[in-house]
């Protein structure tokens, strides 16, 4: 199964109104033509409780796959499930992936039950299986909500929680929002709907702010690159990375210096027309705060239309 997701990270200030918007729409979209029994199955709230596994030298990690056993928990049961994911594609915080599930009796490891293609290529299933232990887990409550959005059905996640590793912690707080049928235009576009409240573009995932936990790893900085004023998709991903470091370092003289690299290439571009583009313009020239403009809807209107252009289908 392909995965395709948009993940953000949401401030606590701005989670209340967020879903008081998508109960109202989830309400709104369905109830002319639903029970209100049905209308409530399309939210729901769980508990999810993850560990994840690789080998002493990081196996999986080195060969892009990434292993986990979840359990969740609603009010009436409690189911567990193994995955692996690989192949990550990345743009910004669009993700596209592989994604291997089985379900399992119980939280014990097993991977015969997913198929040889969820491995690296000439892996040995069963040596793999001893070789693997717990890493870090991630625990964290999540409410979700499926959308219905022109042609397309979306669900959006709302995770607020913990990773832990070696007797440290990361806080989850964000939002993600995945295809379950439609396309990626209307993904976008649903998210810039939902950027009126705050929402930061993200690319990294839980599994990936694990293993930088794990190894005590910062955010680095990605270097420049002539390639930038030709290939926009790399363009983005060297915004993303240094926007976040910038974020984690609160280094406000970084994050000026960089908008003012990203505007003298996107200037030279069709965009430069785009209305979104020149509100951009006119807000990075008053910046006071990393935390404020990465946040703000203009910034992140402006990166999702980005996107949407690299993904025309």
């Amino acid at each position: 199964m392909k995965e395709i997701e948009l993940k953000f990270e949401i401030a606590t200030k701005d989670i209340h109104d967020l879903k008081i918007f998508l109960n109202q729409w989830v309400n709104c979209d369905q109830a002319e033509f639903e029970s209100s029994s049905k209308i409530q199955n399309n939210i729901h709230e769980l508990k999810l409780f993850n560990t994840y596994y690789d080998t002493q030298d990081y196996y999986l990690r080195s060969n892009g796959c990434g292993l986990r056993i979840r359990g969740t928990q609603d009010k009436l049961n409690k189911q567990f499930e193994i995955t692996v994911k690989h192949g990550n594609k990345a743009v910004a915080g669009l993700h596209e992936r592989s994604e291997y599930n089985a379900n399992l009796p119980d939280d014990h490891l097993d991977l015969t039950l997913l198929p040889s293609s969820a491995f690296p290529k000439d892996c040995n299933i069963e040596n793999l299986q001893k070789m693997l232990h717990p890493i870090f887990s991630t625990h964290f409550d999540r409410q979700t909500w499926l959308i219905s959005f022109a042609n397309s059905e979306i669900e959006v996640a709302l995770d607020q929680g913990e990773i832990i590793s070696n007797e440290k912690s990361k806080s989850i707080q964000e939002v993600e929002l995945e295809i379950k049928q439609g396309n990626k235009h209307d993904l976008i576009n649903f998210a810039i709907e939902l950027s009126r409240f705050n929402l930061h573009l993200f690319s990294q995932s839980k599994a990936s702010r694990g293993y930088r936990l794990l190894k005590n790893a910062p955010v680095n900085r990605a270097p420049f690159s002539l390639q930038f004023k030709h290939d926009l998709s790399s363009l983005l991903n060297f915004w993303q990375q240094n926007e976040e470091y910038a974020l984690e370092n609160n280094d406000l003289a970084f994050y000026q210096q960089l908008l003012i690299q990203i505007n003298e290439i996107l200037a030279n571009h069709d965009i430069a027309h785009e209305s979104e583009f020149k509100q951009w313009q006119q807000a990075m020239t008053n910046i006071n705060s990393v935390y404020d403009f990465a946040y703000s809807p203009i910034n992140t209107v402006l990166k999702l239309q980005l996107i949407a252009w690299l993904n025309k289908e």
